[in-house]
C-alpha cells in the first residue's frame, strides 16, 4: 500500500478515514498519500445548466483543502509525503482517472449510514464507487474507533475461492499488523458435496499458513450475522470480495458488500472482482 489516495469532503467521517490510513501507513510502508476532494461547479436543473460553484466558491474550497491537510499532516509518519488534489469533476470518474495516472493501490475514505429512500436511489459516495473503483478499498465505519486491526474477518460463501483469494496478498493486512485471521462460512447449501469440498480444498491451500480460526453460521440474514459474529470477536476489519452490478441489478439486489458498508459493524476492505 505504498500510494494511497485518500478521499475527503472535509466531514468528521473523512477525518476517521484519515487517522485510519495514518495508523496503518507504517506497517504498509506508505510513501505517498494524495488527498482528493471533487466538486461539479454546473448541474442540471429544468434541462439548463447552471453554475453552482463559481471563483468565489472554488477559492473557498481550496483553502478548506489546505485547512485540513493542515490538519491531518501531524497524523502521519514523517516517512508519508502528503499531497493534495481538488477537481471539478464526477467523483467516480476523477477516482478511476487518479488510480491510473498515480498507481494508486488502495481507495480510502469514510462512511456513515443513512436510511429509507436515500439508500436506495441516493446512496453515499462508498456505496457507488464499490461498482467502478477497480481498487481496493477501505471503506472506514464511523461507528468504528480507529486502531491498527489486530482481528480481521475473511467471509466465504464457497465460491471462486480459489480466483478470490488469487485477487489481493492477505499478507499486507495479516502479517503487516500481526493479525489473527477469522473465516467465517456463510455458504447456503446449493453446490454439490464435491464443488465443496473443491471449494474447500482451495481455502485451506491459501489460508492454513496463517493459522486461521475457522467458523460457520447459518443466518436468515445473512449481514446481520456477520455483524453479529463480528462484534462477538471483536473485529476490526472486514475482508470482502465485491462483483460489480449493472445499474438495473443494483436497484433490486444489494449486494453483502454494500449492505455490510451500511451496517458500520466494522471496517472494510474491498476487494473488487472486476478488473476492467
Amino acid at each position: 500500500m505504498k500510494r494511497i489516495l485518500l478521499l475527503t469532503d472535509f466531514s468528521e467521517n473523512a477525518l476517521l478515514a484519515a487517522k485510519q490510513v495514518a495508523l496503518c501507513a507504517a506497517a504498509w510502508k506508505t510513501e505517498q498519500v494524495i488527498v482528493y476532494h471533487t466538486y461539479n461547479s454546473v448541474t442540471i436543473v429544468n434541462n439548463e445548466p447552471i453554475v453552482v460553484v463559481n471563483d468565489e466558491v472554488k477559492e473557498a474550497k481550496e483553502k478548506e483543502l489546505n485547512s485540513w491537510l493542515e490538519l491531518i499532516k501531524p497524523l502521519f509518519p514523517p516517512q508519508v509525503t502528503l499531497s493534495h488534489r481538488m477537481e471539478d469533476v464526477d467523483l467516480p470518474i476523477g477516482v478511476n482517472d487518479l488510480c491510473k495516472s498515480e498507481s494508486i493501490d488502495l481507495v480510502a475514505l469514510g462512511i456513515t449510514g443513512q436510511t429509507g429512500f436515500a439508500k436506495i436511489l441516493v446512496g453515499s459516495n462508498a456505496i457507488t464507487l464499490m461498482d467502478i473503483c477497480n481498487k481496493p478499498m477501505l471503506i472506514v465505519s464511523h461507528k468504528v474507533d480507529p486502531a491498527v486491526p489486530k482481528h480481521v474477518l475473511a467471509t466465504t460463501d464457497l465460491k471462486e475461492v480459489d480466483r478470490k483469494l488469487s485477487l489481493f496478498n492477505l499478507d499486507q493486512v495479516l502479517d503487516a499488523f500481526s493479525a489473527q485471521l477469522y473465516v467465517l462460512n456463510v455458504a447456503k447449501r446449493e453446490s454439490s458435496a464435491a464443488d465443496l469440498a473443491q471449494e474447500l480444498k482451495h481455502l485451506h491451500e491459501r489460508l492454513d499458513k496463517y493459522k486461521p480460526i475457522y467458523d460457520y453460521i447459518s443466518h436468515d440474514d445473512i449481514t446481520m450475522g456477520i455483524a453479529e459474529y463480528a462484534k462477538e470477536k471483536h473485529i476490526d476489519l472486514i475482508l470482502s470480495f465485491h462483483k460489480k452490478q449493472g445499474l438495473l441489478a443494483s436497484l433490486f439486489k444489494t449486494s453483502i458488500s454494500k449492505k455490510m458498508a451500511w451496517n458500520g459493524a466494522a471496517n472494510l476492505l474491498v476487494i473488487p472482482m472486476d478488473k476492467s
